[in-house]
């Protein structure tokens, strides 16, 4: 669902003026998510994105999709996307700000436990003695997981994270045993993805799970789990990721940068 928005995104954001057929329907549908409706048709969604259904129809494919209903329930997931912010808004719409905060503070101490220094050391090194490190994450934990790639790489350790899906269910394919796969997945969304998870926990890679859910299922299939506090509030989830991304980065770069 929000991984066909990612997909959207990295088209849109190509370049601001490009008039590419790609990026003129990627645009209208980013646009028109409330006309897209259960038994919309190829017909109307070409008429949404001001094109020929030829073209949605190639524009499908070469998004991965074998035919356009596949294509045409990920559209669907757009609309549900938005009625999930709707209900989480909800939630918050008397927020109290100065709670929030200090609930956001109370969740990096629950973060900085007794196990806090020995995980970002244990990770470290993992990461720097594989041959090949690929990260796994999808929606906010993906977009974290950009960062703590790009950190990685300035570093001069090869890091891949590949948003999409799809590709994340092929290169899972590929890991062998000098290999570290890193999961990212608070809530435990993305290890239902059985295509990525069993293929990656079944492997001879060594596999980390960074979770703030100890109960995920699996996860004492992994080399390691790392839990980041008490899974009490979803949406703390986030800060506790950064804080820990953080740290990792901070530390790798002690051990192996500046020692060196």
């Amino acid at each position: 669902m929000a991984g066909f928005i990612y997909k959207l995104q990295n088209i849109v954001n190509t370049s601001p003026d490009s008039d590419g057929t790609d990026i003129n329907i990627a645009r209208c549908l980013l646009k028109n998510i409330e006309n897209i409706k259960k038994n919309i048709s190829l017909q109307e969604i070409s008429e949404i994105c001001y094109t020929s259904p030829a073209s949605i129809s190639r524009f499908s494919h070469r998004l991965g999709y074998s035919n356009f209903n596949e294509f045409k329930l990920d559209c669907l997931g757009l609309k549900e996307e938005l009625d999930e912010m709707i209900i989480d808004n909800k939630a918050f719409q008397n927020m109290d700000l100065p709670l929030y905060a200090k609930k956001i503070i109370n969740c990096f101490q629950q973060v900085c436990d007794e196990t806090l220094d020995l995980d970002l050391d244990q990770l470290c090194n993992m990461i720097h003695e594989a041959k090949r490190v690929i990260v796994f994450a999808t929606h906010i934990p993906g977009d974290l997981a950009n960062i703590l790639q790009r950190a990685l790489l300035v570093t001069g350790k090869y890091v891949e994270f590949y948003p999409r899906k799809e590709h994340q269910i092929e290169i899972v394919k590929q890991v062998s045993e000098d290999d570290l796969c890193i999961f990212i997945s608070l809530g435990g969304m993305l290890l239902m993805e059985k295509s990525i998870t069993i293929p990656a926990i079944i492997s001879s890679a060594r596999n980390v799970l960074i979770t703030q859910n100890s109960q995920i299922k699996f996860s004492h299939q992994f080399t390691k789990t790392i839990v980041l506090g008490n899974y009490d509030e979803e949406s703390l989830g986030k800060y506790k990721l950064l804080f820990f991304i953080d740290g990792l980065v901070n530390r790798y770069y002690k051990k192996y940068i500046v020692a060196n």
